[in-house]
This record gives C-alpha cells, sequence and structure tokens, in this order.
C-alpha cells in the first residue's frame, strides 16, 4: 500500500489535506434499488477520524464501513464515539493496522471487534456483506505464484517458536491473506463484498479479487488500500468503486467527503511543479458554504494532473 510516512511505527504523520476538497451531497442514482439502506465506505483513515463523525452526524447513514488502515490513535471507541452513538460501524483490517501492538489490540481486542468482517458475511443494515482485509504477501500467497501456507495453522506448525507472536502467526501476517479464508468465503453468497485489496481493474490489483466478487454473486464492491478515488462503473453486472484517501462515498459510490491527496502524491507533485508547496496552500483564503471544511480544509485551484500514477513510477 502507499506508504504515508510511517514504517513499522505507531507514529502518525501530520495531516495534509487535499486542497481541491469539496462537499458533495447525498443522491441516488441507478446503483440502488429503491428503499435501500444507506451504507457509507471509508476509504484508510490513516488515524483520522473527525470527517467520519461529521458525516454520520450530517447524514444519518444506517451504517459505515471503513476499509482498512485504520490505525487508531487511542481506543476507537472513543474517538469514534459521536459516529456510534447514531449508527453501526463496521471495518476490515489493512496491511498497517497490525504494524504495532496498540493498532492491533485497539481493533482485535476492543468493543469493536465483532464488527471485523474479514472473513466472514455479516448482515448489516438488511444488505449481506462479505469481508477480506489484508493484502496479499508473498511469504503467505501471492494468487499468481501460488501459496507457501494455506492456513494460519500451517504457518504456526512449520514456523519456529521465536517466529511467533502471542503463540500464533506474526503480528505482520495477522494482516495477511490467507488461501483457507479466501476460499472460505467463495462458498458463501453476499451482496457487497469490501476488501482492501483492488480489484483487476485497477493497475495495481488483483483477478482474485474480482473472480472473489463474483463467486460471492455480489452486485458491489468496494475497495481501500491504493488510496486512488475511481468509479469503476459495471463490470460483470457488479458495481466497482475505489474509495480514495480519507475519503467517503454512499452504496451508489456518490461522494459524501472528497478523498485528500495521498501524501506521497503530493510530493510527487511538488517535485513536478504541478502542485503548490504546502507553505502556498496555508497562504490562500478558504470560502465555503460547508462550516465543517471551512473548519477543517483549506482548498485552492489546481492545475489538472494527467497521471499521478506515472509521477509514482
Amino acid at each position: 500500500m502507499p506508504q504515508t510516512g510511517h514504517k513499522d511505527s505507531c507514529v502518525m504523520t501530520s495531516h495534509i489535506a487535499n486542497p481541491s476538497r469539496k462537499h458533495h451531497s447525498h443522491r441516488r442514482t441507478r446503483h440502488t434499488p429503491k428503499g435501500a439502506p444507506k451504507i457509507f465506505f471509508c476509504g484508510d483513515p490513516h488515524g483520522k477520524f473527525d470527517h467520519i463523525n461529521w458525516a454520520v452526524k450530517k447524514y444519518r447513514p444506517d451504517a459505515v464501513v471503513i476499509l482498512g488502515d485504520l490505525q487508531p490513535p487511542g481506543p476507537i471507541e472513543k474517538i469514534l464515539a459521536p459516529a456510534l452513538s447514531l449508527t453501526q460501524i463496521w471495518w476490515i483490517p489493512g496491511n498497517h493496522d497490525s504494524d504495532c501492538d496498540e493498532f492491533y489490540d485497539r481493533l482485535w481486542k476492543g468493543p469493536l471487534a465483532s464488527h471485523n468482517l474479514h472473513g466472514k458475511v455479516a448482515v448489516v443494515a438488511g444488505l449481506r456483506i462479505a469481508g477480506l482485509g489484508g493484502v496479499f504477501r508473498g511469504q503467505i500467497w501471492m494468487p499468481e505464484a501460488g501459496m507457501n501456507y494455506r492456513s494460519a495453522s500451517d504457518f504456526v506448525k512449520c514456523a519456529p517458536k521465536n517466529n511467533l507472536w502471542r503463540g500464533g502467526v506474526p503480528r505482520r501476517h495477522r494482516t495477511s491473506i490467507f488461501p483457507s479464508v479466501y476460499e472460505g468465503l467463495m462458498r458463501q453468497r453476499a451482496d457487497i463484498l469490501v476488501t482492501h485489496e483492488a480489484t483487476a481493474s485497477h493497475a495495481k490489483g488483483f483477478d482474485a479479487i474480482d473472480k472473489l466478487a463474483k463467486g460471492l454473486h455480489v452486485r458491489w464492491h468496494f475497495h481501500g488500500h491504493q488510496h486512488e478515488d475511481h468509479d469503476y462503473g459495471l463490470r460483470d453486472g457488479i458495481y466497482g468503486r475505489a474509495v480514495g484517501y480519507r475519503g467517503i462515498i454512499d452504496l451508489n459510490g456518490n461522494v459524501i467527503v472528497p478523498s485528500e491527496i495521498d501524501p506521497r502524491d503530493q510530493i510527487a507533485l511538488q517535485q513536478a511543479g504541478e502542485e503548490p508547496a504546502p507553505e502556498v496552500l496555508d497562504s490562500v483564503v478558504f470560502s465555503s458554504d460547508d462550516e465543517f471544511f471551512q473548519r477543517k480544509r483549506r482548498r485552492v485551484r489546481r492545475p489538472p494532473v494527467k497521471s499521478v500514477t506515472a509521477l509514482r513510477a
């Protein structure tokens, strides 16, 4: 996953906002049948949750699903208390959620542990949502290259004791995808699939994710991880949507809270001379009809960028 400046550490990076971040209203489009619940899907928060609390308070969704890399800087039930008082919150882990013991314990051992969708199908606001959190790692399983371990128990049987964590797989691999979990999901049915890894529609995605969506017979698929906001449209009867860095979208893919610029992308854009430096952005007067974004965000007109992916290369 694109790094945000924290390498194997619980130290969060500073908040870097997208200068073109704007608020869009909730609306219905053709993807959602009449009477469908209002479910929000949140891109990688990376330790920032104010926008989720704000969106829940303003729109009162029936449920919220966070697509991984939460990295809560404190007890998650306290950080999301405003939202939890109004709706139900579900989540899947991202690769960075096992970066340190604190992140792991706040999620897997905290009050929201039962709302971890990884490897299961749960009925959320009347719809069946299947979850596959974490990422493919070569030491465990890379779909194109084959598997080394089918399950966590297989890993534990083969690994030396000094390589284990709390009597099980190393903490890092608590966010690795094991084939047994994937295969278990393939035997089930769902309406929505949420994953951290991307679909093959993305340049860094996997065919295995598309096969899972088809095997589950879902109508919607949402993923995070790549920090890019992209509407894939309908493919084989499945509506696909990538949710960007700290963005929020609804069941149709409508933008509720616009995604921010990935810090890596911002650096690349600045180096290419296509993005103002932070000190320039800070000097721009922000104007918005929305009180939340007037307090929290600043925006400036940016020249169009043809390809952020090319700048990363």
